[in-house]
């Protein structure tokens, strides 16, 4: 007994590959958000490092705790999403997709937070001695 052959052109889902594009784009979005949040989170714990030293405590691991957390889940929950939608819509060929779309998507929301933060997206932080007013 043979088991019909379904072909690839058939398993696909013209649903899922609509849903994978909008969920890519609406990814550009939320990457800068996050990559904005990121340095947003960085530039706070810059500025209130001296009131921290003060009180005798520190700022350090605030960054990475309210700005790279962030930023990771919203990559993870991005791949995660895309690569189910890719694979219903194109296969194996969504698995690549899905992990550029996740690139290009992270590469535009820092290019966008880089020019928010006047390029100093990766250089905040409590041991930069860059003066702020």
């Amino acid at each position: 007994m043979t088991v019909p052959q379904v072909s690839q052109a058939k398993a696909s889902s013209p649903g899922a590959r609509a849903g994978f594009w909008v969920v890519a784009v609406l990814g550009v979005v939320l990457s800068a958000i996050a990559w904005t949040w990121y340095g947003l989170a960085f530039f706070e714990a810059q500025t209130e490092q001296g009131k921290a030293l003060s009180a005798g405590t520190t700022m350090a691991g605030t960054g990475e705790l309210m700005g790279g957390v962030p930023v990771a889940l919203a990559h993870v929950g991005g791949l995660i999403t895309l690569l189910i939608l890719g694979w219903k819509g194109y296969r194996a060929r969504g698995i690549v997709l899905a992990f550029v779309a996740v690139l290009v998507c992270s590469a535009i929301g820092i290019g966008v937070a880089q020019v928010l933060w006047e390029g100093q997206l990766f250089q905040l932080g409590i041991d930069n001695d860059t003066y702020v007013p």
